[in-house]
């Protein structure tokens, strides 16, 4: 099925202000004040935050999409981890700030802020990152933490065609790319699955993991653990906890020259335990002779 570019270097695609053109011109993330991360092999900045099939609603493609808001989601987790009002700062600097005010601060580890921290890989080589870390640091030291993954979904296919007619004044055009949501089974979910049985075993990670995605992920990961339109049971935040958030873009109430705000679409405190079970549990099997009907039909 195709797809259409929903925002494109952080605005909707039809919107023309100044603002939306020179982030475009520029190659500009407003997400994280920098260039445009989303880069094809040959050099080409894609620009793509968020795509869309015509069916569908939109669904974003780059993480650093939902680091709209001035990080909003990092805001967001520090408050439902430790409680509100609590400054966020650089990892490294988070102890002398919380010396020097007399109270606690948040650390943030993460891309741009103090460095994302490895977690050792089960054969004892190499590493795993998650991509943020939040420290409750106070003047004694640490006392207690979260870790949080961002994952958004990959593609599959080729929308050059799409970013063409975006550079060539801002035209809309479909393209042959599609969602791979494959990789909710194949990778997303055994990471979670790995990083929160090693979050669970760290006695300050009070919290455990936040996994926070656009909805349209949150939904199709629930409906490959649990199915029917369910989803798994609600537990209290402790060290195996998974607390999924969801969040999307507000493409309908966005003011013209400035990125659609963040919207928290879903939320869900649940345990590793749970997810893990439900991801090799055998209760939501296709009907029996599933592989009989097919071959059957592709034989006709």
């Amino acid at each position: 099925m195709a797809v259409t570019v929903v925002d494109w270097f952080g605005y909707r695609t039809g919107d023309r202000s100044p603002a939306a053109e020179a982030a475009a011109d520029l190659e500009y993330c407003p997400f994280i004040d920098d260039k445009c991360e989303k880069v094809f092999r040959d050099g080409l900045v894609s620009g793509v935050c968020s795509l869309k099939q015509s069916t569908r609603d939109g669904v974003v493609c780059c993480p650093n999409r939902l680091y709209g808001d001035d990080y909003k989601i990092l805001r967001d987790v520090a408050e439902i981890a430790f409680g509100p009002g609590l400054d966020l700062v650089a990892g490294p600097s988070a102890h002398r700030r919380a010396i020097a005010t007399n109270g606690p601060v948040v650390g943030v580890f993460g891309k741009r802020w103090g460095g994302e921290l490895r977690l050792p890989q089960r054969s004892g080589s190499g590493s795993y990152f998650v991509d943020w870390i939040l420290a409750l640091v106070l003047p004694s030291g640490l006392d207690r933490f979260v870790a949080i993954e961002v994952q958004t979904i990959d593609t599959t296919g080729n929308y050059r065609d799409s970013i063409a007619a975006l550079r060539n004044g801002r035209q809309i055009a479909e393209s042959g790319a599609a969602f791979n949501w494959e990789n909710v089974s194949k990778r997303i979910l055994p990471q979670v699955i790995y990083k929160g049985n090693v979050l669970q075993r760290e006695r300050k990670c009070q919290g455990g993991l936040f996994f926070v995605t656009p909805k349209p992920v949150y939904d199709r990961i629930m409906d490959r653990l649990i199915g029917n339109g369910q989803q798994l049971p609600p537990y209290p935040l402790t060290p195996g906890a998974v607390t999924f958030l969801s969040y999307d873009p507000d493409w309908l109430n966005a003011p013209i020259g400035a990125p659609a705000p963040l919207v928290q679409t879903g939320r869900l405190t649940t345990s590793v335990v749970q997810i893990a079970q439900a991801f090799i549990g055998v209760t939501n099997l296709p009907p029996m002779g599933a592989y009989e009907s097919a071959i059957d039909a592709a034989l006709r």
